[in-house]
């Protein structure tokens, strides 16, 4: 595989075991759209510590599938380390997050490629817009907690008008990549808004498009991990107010 390609798709893992035909039927589909689109890729398993049988699925998938790197860290740090961490090492000149169960189709990256060229940084799938097409809705209270998060993730971090912050299918251009995630702080979910309100901050072009969405129906995040994403809200407003971000200073200037 080449030292550079032209899209690289991570994929943050944690216990998967439960879901092994999901990951296969995913990895598959990956393989074969970019084999029909004609273009380079290669997919970036993160493996966020697992304490199941991940690694060892994981280790058959990328014997039995082309251009799959892993990142085997045995420490569980969060799914935004593991977003952070694959993001960065990778290499593709479009970089692509997605949950492992393929949730959103990774077909959607047709809706995207058209902003890239029109010139979009940033471009996030959205469950929320009027053409999307959610074919299987959450439990009724995540969808409450979920959209009451979304009011307050546009009110609190400046995001008006962004109906979907929380999509785990979101590409960005590399320069975008390199400027904006060593800035952040967030390990675990609310990684999503930080990058969007960093981004936003240094001025990067951003567009939300409609996807299809099916929810797999055993989702890891539970009712503890809607109160830790609020929580993260508010530690990163408060981080702007401080300055953490450095946003008037080269990445290259920061440590």
């Amino acid at each position: 595989m080449s030292e550079t390609v032209k899209y690289s798709v991570v994929i943050p893992t944690y216990n998967e075991e439960v879901r092994k035909e999901e990951m296969e039927k995913h990895l598959s589909s990956i393989e074969k759209y970019f084999g029909d689109l004609g273009e380079s890729y290669e997919i970036l398993i993160v493996l966020d510590g697992p304490t199941d049988k991940t690694p060892e699925l994981v280790a058959q998938h990328k014997n039995n599938f082309k251009n799959v790197r892993v990142i085997d860290r045995k420490e569980n740090k969060g799914k935004g380390y593991s977003v952070r961490e694959g993001l960065l090492e990778a290499r593709g000149e479009f970089r692509l997050f997605t949950d492992m169960d393929g949730a959103t189709p990774i077909n959607m990256l047709d809706r995207f490629i058209p902003k890239f060229k029109e010139g979009a940084d940033i471009v996030i799938g959205s469950r929320d817009l009027s053409e999307s097409e959610v074919a299987k809705h959450q439990p009724k209270w995540k969808e409450i907690l979920g959209d009451t998060g979304n009011l307050m993730i546009q009110f609190v971090g400046g995001l008006w008008g962004m109906k979907d912050t929380q999509c785990g299918f979101k590409a960005f251009r590399a320069t975008a990549v390199k400027d904006i995630l060593p800035r952040t702080t967030v390990e675990r979910w609310g990684l999503d808004f930080e990058i969007l309100i960093i981004g936003k901050k240094l001025g990067y072009k951003m567009a939300e498009v409609p996807v299809t969405w099916i929810d797999s129906g055993d989702s890891l995040v539970g009712i503890s991990g809607y109160i830790s994403t609020f929580r993260d809200l508010f530690n990163v407003r408060w981080n702007l107010i401080k300055g953490v971000y450095k946003l008037k200073e080269k990445v290259s200037e920061e440590k």
